[in-house]
Order: structure tokens, then sequence, then C-alpha cells
């Protein structure tokens, strides 16, 4: 019995389904311009998404641990200078250091700056010795890490402590606000394609109303009428999500020379990434979904509409 059931379901399922795609592509131009309408509408918010993930990976991947940069009195000696450094080492929360002494710190901005000849008129070098600490994972917070600086900078013999997270920070509320972007363009835009969707399904069921009626008189079930505008609404959305895929690999290939061009300057090796296989499934399921709600939505209140009238 169940498998009759069953075979009976697939049968209708496979006839809705053909008739649906027929009635649509009697009317290519409309379908064609609601599934435009719905895919633009999906984009705005997709690239938004990319946005945002292209920028956390880049957070992640230029930026992934900030370090404190520690200057020490010009007036130490070396010996002093090894004292403080070795006090540095102790201190809770350092994981690694390197010390650049005065001479080496004078030698490697002779190298790349260009100004050794006018260093050497100079009486006395102008660099500090500079110590670049690692902290701990333990202090990877920001508020730890502000604590680790604020310690450092007691210790005697260091003139300043520098945390070297700006960009890092720059980078992270910029993230932020793409994230919230994309948040407020995926919720107007969904409220958009239920909008399209459900008028699209009442223009359907007001041009099906006698159809409706002769159903209604032979006995048919509320879930059989309904069907074939779910099934309208789920292939709207879908195909929409769909091309708005492809709308977001057009614009992700359109900025991926600019990005190359910058990264180059930079000397990094970055790539734009749009979506993922598992992202791509996840948008067309939320199209899914979107369909069969906002033709579920429509369909049943324009029916119950017909249903007073008779």
């Amino acid at each position: 019995m169940s498998r009759s059931t069953d075979a009976s379901f697939f049968v209708q399922t496979a006839y809705t389904l053909r008739a649906v795609s027929a009635d649509l592509w009697q009317r290519k131009f409309g379908t064609l311009l609601t599934i435009l309408v719905i895919a633009v509408s999906l984009t705005i918010p997709t690239v938004s998404y990319l946005m945002w993930k292209n920028l956390h990976l880049v957070t992640t991947q230029f930026y992934p641990e900030s370090e404190l940069t520690i200057y020490l009195h010009k007036n130490l000696s070396e010996e002093d200078a090894n004292l403080v450094v070795e006090k540095i080492r102790q201190q809770e929360g350092v994981d690694s250091m390197n010390y650049v002494s005065r001479q080496e710190s004078l030698k490697e901005f002779k190298s790349w700056s260009g100004f050794g000849e006018e260093l050497e008129i100079l009486d006395d070098n102008p660099l500090p010795a500079v110590v670049m600490v690692k902290p701990s994972k333990a202090f990877e917070t920001s508020e730890k890490r502000e604590t680790l600086r604020a310690n450092l900078d007691k210790i005697k013999g260091v003139q300043e402590v520098r945390l070297d997270n700006d960009w890092m920070e720059k980078l992270t509320a910029l993230s932020w606000l793409v994230a919230h972007v994309a948040i407020f363009c995926t919720v107007l835009m969904t409220i958009a394609v239920f909008l399209v969707i459900g008028n699209s399904i009442r223009s359907d069921v007001y041009s099906s109303r006698a159809s409706i009626d002769v159903m209604k008189l032979l006995g048919a079930t509320d879930n059989f009428i309904l069907r074939p505008y779910l099934y309208t609404g789920m292939i709207y959305a879908v195909l929409g999500g769909f091309v708005a895929a492809i709308f977001s690999s057009f614009i992700i290939g359109y900025f991926t020379s600019a990005v190359k061009y910058v990264t180059d300057i930079f000397a990094v090796q970055f790539a734009l990434n749009g979506l993922a296989v598992g992202e791509l499934i996840f948008l067309l399921a939320s199209c899914l979904i979107m369909g069969y709600v906002g033709a579920w939505s429509a369909a049943k209140r324009h029916i119950a509409l017909i249903d007073n009238r008779i």
C-alpha cells in the first residue's frame, strides 16, 4: 500500500513539474524577467558576503599575529641592554623575542635607506636598541596584550612599547562593518525576493481563477491546488539563486585583475575567492526555502480570497 502511495506521489509530482515547466516556458518573457529580478536581488547580499569573506581571509593571512615592539633607552650600555632584555624574556606572556642592538639597527637602516654616507657624519648613533616580542597564546585577546604592554613599559630601561596591531584593528573593524552591511543587505533583499515571488504567484492565481473554481467543484484538496504554485515559486527562487551565483562570479572575475595589481605592488600573493561548492549549495537551498514559503503564503492567501467569493 505504501509503495503504491509513494509511486502515486512521484507520478503526481512529475506531472505537476511538467505542467509548471510548460506554463513557464509558454510565458518566457515574464518568467525570465522574474528570474532576473530575483537574481539581481540575491546578487547584492551574495557579493556583500564575498567581500566580507575575502576581507576576513586577508586579515587572517597577512596579519595572523600582532607583535610588541620595545624601544630601549639610547643611553644604556650593551651590558645594561642585555639585562633589560633578560627581564623582558622573563615577563609573563612573552612567547618569543628578537633583540636588535643599536649597531645592528644602524646597519640595517643604512642598507635599505640609502643614507649611509649621511649617517657617517653623525657623532652618535641616533637609533635605539629594539626588542620585538611575540605574545603567548594566553595573551591573544586585546585586553591581555594591553596588560602585557603596560607591564613591559614599567621595566627600567624601556623607553617605549608599541603594540603593532593598528592595521589588524582597522581591518577587523572594516570586516565587522562589511559583515553588518552584508546582513542588512541580506534581510532587505530577502524581503524583496518574497515580494517578487508573492506578486508573481498572485498574478498566476488570479489568472487561473476559473480553473481553481472548477477544481474546487470537483472536490480537489487545497494541497493539490497549491502544489503548482509552490513548484513555481521554488523554480523562480532556485533559478534566480543560480543566476545570482553566475553574476557574483562575473563580478569577482572583474575585480580579480585590480586586486592582482595591488598585490603585485605590495609583493604578496592573494587571489579573490568566489563561492565554494558548499556555499553555492547553501545559497540554492536557502532560495528553495524562500521560494516555497513565499509561494505558499501568497497562494494560500489569494486562494482563500477566491473561496470567499464563491
